[in-house]
């Protein structure tokens, strides 16, 4: 990793890790957008697009991505930037690693100071409250506030009141990057609208942030997931997650609500790979549990809950939250247009379709 202060630019190797990429950015008070969970590698999450909190502010990952060195299966060394190879730079903001491994990343830095940051917990019987305020107060929020709704059961976690241990729970989970005293009053509404069981919205290091949901995701747990994008929280959307919230099959599990908007918006819809940028929200529901025993059972409440959610979705799918899920999910990703473009750069990159064990975009006939 090697940061560039004067310039606001940091160049990093593709095993690189956000925790160990924003340990070094912080170390001079800037940060690119990545990951919410610190063990994430920079590669898959920034060529899938690159969803994080930063992004209202900043856009995703692959807006501020500047270059990439690229290795072809060729074993050809390419430079993909706006000046170089504009069709591959393209194509690997957004289209995954379809063409070839990225050995280095240069990325756009910000100034990022400390972040009034942390969760509002609530018992299960407010959800349906506090995400109808939730919705309505997001109409006037700032840019530099990134938002995030989290249905989970409360784990036996000392941080948490022991009534609230094992219960179906909400947490509205909160990031503002402006100045601390602006945020009191940002957040004020959204803290006192309702008595929570927890209230750990405080000032902290960006770092602290970027690691505090990775005991959400350790490592050696059986993961299945699906997610899809809205347009709007509507009425008919909240109670199809309540009725599936409530019936949680795993107490590892949970579901998200994540706010979009902002700056992903202002980039143009064909200047990248990564598409759908007009969707207000991004649900992903993240299945986890340790007995294969019990898979199928965990599995299908996923299915079923994607499937009722599917109605009120856009269509559209968020590359890095896709399963193996089919061509057809890997199309829905992208759009018709926005597939046929990127089945030309892989055609040109890859025509052999070596790399394929992936979210796999088949070259141009």
């Amino acid at each position: 990793i090697r940061v560039d202060p004067a310039k606001g630019f940091a160049r990093a190797e593709g095993g690189v890790t956000w925790g160990e990429f924003d340990h070094e950015t912080q170390i001079h008070g800037l940060a690119t957008t990545g990951g919410i969970v610190s063990t994430t590698g920079i590669a898959g999450f920034t060529l899938g697009g690159g969803i994080g909190w930063l992004m209202r502010k900043h856009g995703l990952a692959c807006d501020n991505l500047v270059s990439a060195d690229v290795i072809t299966a060729e074993g050809r060394f390419l430079k993909a930037s706006a000046e170089q190879n504009q069709d591959l730079f393209w194509g690997v903001r957004g289209g995954g690693g379809n063409f070839g491994i990225v050995t280095s990343f240069k990325y756009r830095l910000h100034p990022v100071g400390p972040v009034t940051a942390g969760r509002i917990i609530y018992t299960l019987e407010k959800a349906r409250d506090v995400l109808k305020f939730y919705r309505n107060y997001l109409a006037d929020v700032p840019e530099e506030l990134s938002t995030m709704v989290a249905f989970m059961t409360a784990s036996s976690d000392p941080s948490l009141p022991a009534p609230l241990h094992g219960r179906p729970a909400v947490a509205v989970i909160v990031c503002y990057t402006g100045p601390p005293e602006s945020g009191e009053e940002i957040l004020r509404p959204l803290r006192k609208a309702f008595v929570p069981e927890v209230d750990s919205i405080r000032v902290m290091p960006y770092t602290e942030l970027q690691s505090m949901f990775d005991g959400d995701a350790p490592w050696g747990l059986k993961n299945y997931w699906k997610s899809e994008y809205l347009a709007e929280i509507s009425d008919r959307a909240i109670e199809t997650i309540l009725e599936y919230a409530g019936r949680i099959s795993s107490p590892l599990s949970q579901i998200h609500i994540q706010h979009l908007e902002g700056a992903v918006r202002r980039v143009g819809e064909a200047d990248t790979a990564f598409s759908h940028r007009n969707a207000a929200f991004v649900v992903n529901i993240v299945s986890k549990w340790h007995n294969a025993a019990e898979s199928e059972r965990h599995i299908q409440w996923t299915r079923e809950l994607a499937a009722a959610i599917t109605p009120f979705a856009t269509g559209g799918v968020y590359v890095n939250f896709l399963g193996d899920e089919g061509d057809g999910r890997v199309r829905a990703a992208y759009g018709p247009e926005k597939y046929r473009r990127l089945s030309e750069v892989k055609k040109k990159y890859d025509p052999e379709n070596f790399f394929r064990l992936n979210q796999n975009i088949k070259p141009a006939l």
